[in-house]
């Protein structure tokens, strides 16, 4: 077996035979991650939609002037508040001292389950809040 990875998407026989011939071949200390899939690329087009018809909609919250940046951090650390779910954030000194950085939860490494309940929640926000949102079905 080469250095390289092998992936393989767990939808049918074949590829679990896959999976499985993979590992019988890894040479000790090779490592098998079996994981739910991470949010689709539409999830995250749909997300950053949300986030770009809030800005829009809402530049300015708690008196602060807000991008599409923005709003997706607070949105994220805000949905995982309300699902006491994902990785929790934290508020950390910057390395200059002059102010904190938040950590928060990678919508990247988001799972699909996770990317939708993110996205109904930011839904939800939105018309709670007034927000017109674009149809980015």
């Amino acid at each position: 077996m080469s250095e390289a990875s092998q992936t393989f998407k767990l939808v049918h026989a074949a590829a679990r035979n896959g999976a499985v011939e993979a590992i019988k071949r890894a040479p000790d200390g090779y490592v098998c991650v079996v994981r739910p899939p991470n949010r689709s690329l539409d999830q995250n087009a749909k997300a950053h939609a949300l986030f770009q018809d809030i800005a829009k909609a809402k530049p300015v919250w708690n008196g602060i002037n807000m991008d599409a940046e923005d709003w997706k951090a607070l949105l994220i650390v805000s949905h995982a508040v309300a699902t006491k779910d994902g990785s929790p954030y934290r508020m950390v000194p910057d390395l200059e001292g002059s102010g904190f950085v938040q950590l928060r939860e990678s919508s990247a490494r988001m799972t699909k389950d996770r990317a939708s309940s993110l996205i109904e929640y930011c839904q939800a926000w939105a018309v709670s809040n007034g927000v017109q949102l674009q149809d980015s079905e």
